[in-house]
């Protein structure tokens, strides 16, 4: 299995700077997998511009999930 790409928004950040992962763009692309997100999960994040591989980190006090840039972000393509 490939990894996990999904939609992210690169200035959609948290108080913690954790990337928010309850965009539509998002949502619709797990649904499209048929997968949910779970603590640790590898994925890449894109914007369509600008691509990085995230961990996906469980809710924070907002409640939403949230991802941490581990490696990027870098243009797409590059």
């Amino acid at each position: 299995m490939s990894e996990l790409r999904i939609f992210v928004d690169f200035n959609n950040r948290d108080s913690d700077g954790f990337l928010r992962l309850n965009l539509t763009g998002t949502l619709e692309d797990l649904r499209r997998e048929q997968l949910v997100l779970e603590e640790g999960m590898p994925a890449t994040g894109s914007d369509g511009d600008l691509t990085a591989k995230i961990i996906v980190v469980a809710p924070g006090i907002e409640g939403v999930w949230r991802g941490r840039i581990v490696e990027g972000p870098w243009e797409e393509g590059a």
